[in-house]
């Protein structure tokens, strides 16, 4: 079996290098472990995301899903902020479903979708051989100038390549069965050391139920932090015995190797989660799309340029806020709280919702959290 591309992993990263791939003629296999998998996740993905994408008509058509128009943030000691969405909306979707249909496209477009799992990778003189073990117990072999790993964080490329795996947090999340989930139903965002660390916890309004879910730096965190979470936002639920709590790992971002000799690295395999918001899917989907330009330019040091170029000083300055602010109450409680300001929120709707280029944004925001760490500082000293 010969492509000019293999794709591992069929989430959102290796759907969207098929796609964009197939669309420029390039030929691509992509092959996914287990097509039925649905990874514990929000599913959040802004509309303006989508539409980046050129995907959102296509998903309103095809999909279901829950659209929500507000946010509601609770810092750790002041009262509730709640910002309604302006320029775009926040989509919720079941995550099987939502991969499930990247791949429907992703094989409508061109590409073989295969169900097996890699087990062998080796460079040849003028090709890639890759060797899989398919869901039917065979062994087939599949020769391709390039590799994209977009097998996630538990990356089976980057252990037989000898490629250090991405750090991470923990997640722990279950579904609530429909409350009272209504079109004024935000998403929210909790913060406080009490039932998150390194992380928040949140509630997510999906079509039919609701996402709830918290993290830590530590698995041995999760289940006294989420117990802590649920009294908190639901005291009435006395027990969570009735819920199927799952547990995963989410992506620590910090600089990687975008490629090796041919073997492109994408998604959740390369750490691209919006540090402070864990936001991953839309960043997933970009990789994709970038990795398949270089691929069709056949450089694929332009891969690292188009995604600095578009991301790379966001994720850097929103790294120096998490390494800052997280794991402190107080100083969470007051970044948060600059967020009051109508001024500050609209920049971060931009960058956040409406996914509008940052290198114009990302010095306002600075300078508003420069002006924090000042008031923090000179705190500390007439503390001394």
């Amino acid at each position: 079996m010969d492509y000019e591309v293999l794709v591992v992993g069929g989430g959102p990263a290796g759907s969207s290098a098929a796609i964009f791939l197939s669309k420029t003629g390039i030929t691509s296999c992509l092959i996914e472990k287990n097509l039925q998998f649905d990874k514990p996740c929000g599913g959040g993905i802004p509309s303006a995301g989508l539409k980046d994408l050129d995907l959102l008509d296509e998903v309103k058509k095809e999909l279901s899903f829950n659209i929500l128009k507000k946010i509601k943030i609770v810092p750790p000691f002041s009262s509730p902020i709640e910002v309604s969405f302006k320029g775009g909306e926040l989509f919720i979707f079941e995550r099987k479903e939502f991969d499930s249909f990247l791949r429907g496209l992703a094989k409508k477009s061109g590409a073989d979708i295969l169900e097996g799992e890699l087990i062998k990778i080796e460079k040849g003189k003028n090709n890639i051989e890759s060797t899989i073990k398919t869901k039917a117990g065979d062994v087939k072999k599949i020769y391709s100038k390039y590799v994209i790993a977009a097998d996630g964080v538990n990356s089976r490329v980057c252990s037989l390549i000898g490629i250090k795996k991405t750090q991470y947090f923990w997640t722990v999340s279950f579904h609530m069965p429909k409350l009272d989930i209504n079109p004024d139903s935000p998403c929210e965002f909790w913060f406080g050391s009490s039932h998150a660390s390194y992380f928040y916890s949140w509630v997510f309004p999906g079509k039919d139920y609701f996402s709830v879910g918290t993290g830590a730096e530590k698995v041995t965190l999760l289940r006294g932090f989420i117990e802590n979470f649920v009294k908190k936002r639901f005291p009435s639920i006395s027990t969570l015995k009735d819920f199927k709590l799952r547990v995963y790992k989410i992506p620590r971002w910090s600089k990687r190797k975008f490629f090796k000799d041919n073997i492109i690295f994408c998604g959740d395999c390369l750490g691209l989660v919006m540090p402070v918001s864990f936001e991953g899917i839309y960043y997933a989907m970009k990789s994709g799309q970038f990795a398949a330009e270089a691929i069709k330019k056949k450089d694929l040091t332009l891969y690292e340029k188009l995604w600095n170029d578009r991301f790379g000083r966001q994720f850097y300055i929103m790294k120096k806020f998490q390494d800052y602010m997280f794991g402190n109450d107080e100083r969470i409680d007051q970044w948060l709280n600059i967020h009051r300001d109508p001024n500050i929120q609209e920049i971060a709707m931009a960058l956040w919702l409406r996914k509008e280029k940052g290198n114009h944004l990302i010095p306002l925001y600075f300078k508003a959290f420069g002006s924090f760490i000042s008031r923090i500082f000179k705190k500390h000293i007439s503390n001394s």
